[in-house]
This record gives C-alpha cells, sequence and structure tokens, in this order.
C-alpha cells in the first residue's frame, strides 16, 4: 500500500513538472525571441545641447564654438526601439550662413540593442541656424527606411569666453575677440563688457558670432553676446556697459559722425537683431527718455557722448541692465 502511495505520488510531481514545463517553455521563447528581435526603428530623433550649468539669463540649449565639443543625443523611434547590430550613422550640415563646416566626426555608430545614445560632437566652423541630420548610411543609390532625424536650428560661435563671479577685470572691462578686443586686434567688430557691479549667477559668457543675413546686421560685422543673471545689480542710473569696438574699414567715418552708427540688438538668446538701440537722454543712463513707440521703456541704449573713435576705429558704449546681443 505505501509503495502504491509512492508511485502515485511520483506520478502527480511528474504530471506538475510537465505542466510546470508546458507554461514556461512559451514565456522562455517569448523570452529569447524578443532578447533576439527588438523592436524595429522607424525614425531617428537628434537632439544638440550644452551644460550651461551656473549660467543665467538668455542662455541658448547650445551655446558653443567652432571645434569645441556639444552633446549630441539620439533617441530611436518608437520608444524601446533598437538596431539588431551596429549601425552607422552619417551626420551631415545645414545651415543659415551656408558656412563649409563639417560635424567631427562625421559618422558615429549606434551600438547594437541601445534605444538611446550621447555622443561627443563639434563642427568645424562659425555659422548661424546650424542644423545637424543624423541618418542611417546605406550604399549608394539605396534609401533606409528608418527615417533621419535633424536638430533644432543652433548657433556656432566663432570665440567664447567663459567668465566666473568675482573675476577682478570685471571693473575695468574684459574683452572677447583677438588680442582681447584691444586697439591691436585684427577682428572687423568684437566687444568688451565692464561690469563694476559683479554678476548675480556663478558665471557668464561672452562671445562672438558671426554676422548672417537673417540676423539684419551689417555684412562683414561679427554679433556681441553677453549672457549672465545680473540680478538687480545694475539699473538705469547704475548700468553696466558692452562697447562694441568696430574697424576703421568697416565702420568708415562719415559726415554724419558717430551718430550715423547704429547698434542693432536683442535680449533673446538667438534670432534676429530686431531692435535699434535709442540714444540715451544722458551721459551714462540707461535710458532713452521715450514714452511712446518701440524703445519705450528700455532699460538699453548708446550712450553716444561716451562713444569715440580710437585709433580710427569706433567705439559705441551700449548701457544696458540684463542680457544683451548686439552689432552694428
Amino acid at each position: 500500500m505505501r509503495n502504491r502511495t509512492r508511485v502515485r505520488a511520483s506520478q502527480q510531481r511528474r504530471w506538475i513538472a510537465a505542466l510546470v514545463a508546458l507554461f514556461l517553455i512559451p514565456q522562455l521563447l517569448w523570452t529569447v525571441a524578443s532578447q533576439a528581435a527588438p523592436i524595429k526603428p522607424t525614425a531617428i530623433n537628434v537632439a544638440a545641447a550644452t551644460d550651461n550649468t551656473g549660467l543665467g539669463g538668455a542662455v541658448p540649449t547650445v551655446l558653443v564654438a567652432a571645434d569645441d565639443p556639444f552633446a549630441l543625443t539620439v533617441n530611436l523611434f518608437p520608444a524601446g526601439a533598437a538596431f539588431n547590430r551596429d549601425t552607422t550613422l552619417d551626420l551631415t550640415a545645414t545651415s543659415v550662413g551656408g558656412s563649409p563646416g563639417v560635424f567631427s566626426p562625421a559618422t558615429i555608430t549606434m551600438p547594437a540593442g541601445v534605444s538611446s545614445q550621447v555622443f561627443s560632437i563639434s563642427y568645424t566652423a562659425a555659422d548661424n541656424g546650424v542644423v545637424l541630420a543624423a541618418s542611417v548610411a546605406v550604399p549608394k543609390g539605396k534609401v533606409s527606411d528608418v527615417a533621419s532625424g535633424v536638430t533644432e536650428p543652433f548657433d556656432v560661435l566663432s570665440d567664447l569666453l567663459s567668465l566666473s563671479k568675482g573675476n577682478p577685470q570685471f571693473s575695468t572691462g574684459v574683452g572677447v575677440g583677438d588680442a582681447q578686443c584691444t586697439a591691436a586686434t585684427t577682428e572687423p567688430q568684437c566687444g568688451i563688457v565692464v561690469l563694476p557691479n559683479d554678476i548675480e549667477s556663478a558665471k557668464a559668457a561672452l562671445s562672438l558670432g558671426t554676422c548672417t543675413p537673417d540676423l539684419r546686421c551689417t555684412p562683414g560685422s561679427q554679433v556681441v553676446q553677453f549672457i549672465a543673471d545680473l540680478g538687480s545689480r545694475y539699473t538705469p542710473q547704475a548700468p553696466a556697459t558692452l562697447i562694441f569696438r568696430c574697424s576703421k574699414s568697416l565702420c568708415r567715418a562719415t559726415n554724419n559722425g558717430i551718430e550715423g552708427f547704429t547698434l542693432k540688438v536683442s535680449q533673446e538668446a538667438t534670432g534676429p537683431l530686431d531692435r535699434v538701440s535709442q540714444p540715451c537722454i544722458a551721459k551714462g543712463i540707461a535710458d532713452n527718455g521715450l514714452i511712446n513707440g518701440p524703445g519705450a521703456g528700455d532699460t538699453f541704449c548708446t550712450d553716444y557722448v561716451q562713444s569715440r573713435r580710437s585709433e580710427g576705429d569706433l567705439l559705441l558704449y551700449l548701457l544696458f541692465t540684463g542680457d544683451m546681443r548686439g552689432s552694428t
């Protein structure tokens, strides 16, 4: 009797094991199949960015100079999709200025089984409205069934100077460009920022960018940009100063004198210089005295009393209390 009981128990265990196996095998097969065949990508999404930690004010998503690295994040669509083998992506560029710049590297490899990856990329020229397109590399004459991805347009600067709070040169002026924008510079246009009351944010950025037709600046000039959080350190009665040095060849003397030259400005991080800085109501006061129309209420203006010629170069003094980007 005991032997029969043991036999039945053994048979029951075998039946249970068999049932468990029948239940688990499909699950195992599905898992293996899922691992072997990930979701096939149908499109590539790409985004460019830089680490702007510590900066305040109107900071663009990408703040980078030519040949300096920025982060390119590649995501495959739909979510969770991945290539089943390492796949080469070609990186190509278009831009507003149509400069001959290229991305370095020109190709990247998306690893197999990975749906998102960050790459370090640089661009070889200063230009505006640069757009990076990432597409699957295929033989000539072939077309990939994975749609290419493009970034939002971003500007690439010719010179980018990173500054820190407490810089001892702020009170006398910090220049960006060749020879720090002194009389020895070879730049067609450059800038010097004077900040007697320091900055509020941990960092600031002073840069030079190229002038392209979409910005509405003078052909051949350059765009000077200052970015920082100034808090309440500056007021119209005690403003900060951005000095634009324009070469004597670009800003030639005219019968109208220095008042014949104007600064086109913007307080936005990117986009056209769609404002004309009006003359200050008085020396050293960031107020143009306008109460109606464009410019009314602005806390920036061009101080033509301080502006002057120096060794043939034109120095235009822009008084301001917040971020500024401008050109002649």
